[in-house]
């Protein structure tokens, strides 16, 4: 049933995964079976490990789920479709397409769920994984913990890597250190830390624990799941002997995080997308599309995988309202830009 455009998910068979996933009980989250042939969802994420999870779906309410997958692009397309949407739902990997498609009126309002925390929802969107943006360190400097603010000292001079600061996670980054200080602080703060950096913002986050191994700089703002990514990558796995990763601001608000998110887009289609929604939050769903990608469960009643967990000990998240951090972002973006951040 569901359509698969990549060439990436294997074959799997369909009455064992449906027979597994009854046997977790999953199949009982899947409410009263919808009047409906076909929900359309644009995705920038591909399906992988949630495709037993949506195989499961399609035949326990008679519907099928396309697919449609792609990592650019999709915000701007909702947007000139809004007035004639195609498709229904839009799952993002990132909380910034979710807002431009809610600015631009694109997306239809959701009622607020009991199953996701609030800062973690908003009336356009819901946060379905959570991400957190962390340091890697070089071993060598035997650093137990540091600040997202810590690099603008002496001590870090020349010593800083960072991909693009108009990247959306840095962005993100920056806004919430906004709303925990204040716009003129974070222009001071973005100033000094562009004159700390060792090279001018460039390549990805692994690009950055690439260059600490090289000895290229000693700390870099970068994603905790990329350490999962790089575990399992021959290559990557030997620059972690030379760099690791710290969850900062742990004496403070705690680390920030940004979310993968759904948003819906077809007010038609509006009662089975939240069906679908509601299936995705719900937690044996949950475990299985936060596993995906090494990510944190937005349902705070589901414990991540059991690596994740390991790796983030008794560290702490911040609980910053994304409304709040989202409010902050064009004054980031006038920032770097003012400052040619980039150059």
């Amino acid at each position: 049933m569901l359509k698969k455009l990549t060439d990436k998910i294997e074959s799997l068979n369909l009455l064992q995964t449906v027979k597994g996933l009854t046997a977790l009980g999953l199949l009982s989250l899947i409410f009263t079976p919808l009047n409906a042939e076909t929900l359309k969802v644009y995705s920038e994420r591909q399906p992988f490990l949630i495709e037993p999870l949506i195989k499961a779906y399609e035949q326990a309410n008679d519907i099928e789920v396309e697919w449609i997958f792609s990592k650019k692009g999709l915000a701007q397309k909702i947007i000139i479709e809004k007035d004639r949407p195609i498709a229904d739902i839009f799952l993002s990997s990132d909380i910034a397409r979710l807002i431009q498609i809610s600015n631009a009126g694109a997306s239809i309002e959701i009622p607020k769920t009991n199953l996701i925390p609030d800062h973690l929802q908003s009336k356009d969107w819901v946060a379905l994984t959570q991400r957190a943006r962390i340091i890697y360190v070089a071993k060598h400097k035997n650093i137990k913990s540091i600040n997202y603010e810590d690099f603008i000292k002496d001590e870090f001079k020349g010593k800083v890597c960072i991909r693009s600061g108009f990247h959306p996670y840095n962005i993100s980054l920056f806004a919430s250190l906004m709303e925990n200080h204040n716009k003129a602080w974070l222009k001071d703060f973005l100033i000094k830390l562009k004159s700390n950096l060792a090279r001018k913002p460039q390549g990805n986050d692994r690009d950055q624990v690439k260059a600490i191994a090289a000895g290229v700089c000693d700390v870099a703002y970068a994603n905790h799941y990329y350490y999962f990514k790089m575990l399992d990558n021959e290559d990557q796995k030997k620059w972690l002997e030379k760099a690791e990763p710290l969850f900062p601001n742990q004496s403070k608000k705690g680390s920030h995080i940004n979310i993968s998110g759904i948003t819906l887009i077809n007010e038609k289609t509006k009662k089975q997308s939240l069906h679908f929604l509601n299936f995705l939050i719900s937690e044996d769903a949950q475990r299985i599309y936060a596993s995906d990608n090494y990510e944190f469960p937005a349902n705070p009643a589901v414990k991540p995988a059991e690596n994740v967990a390991a790796l983030l000990g008794d560290s702490k998240f911040e609980k910053n309202s994304l409304i709040k951090i989202a409010a902050n972002r064009e004054a980031v973006v006038a920032i770097l830009n003012e400052i040619n951040f980039d150059e």
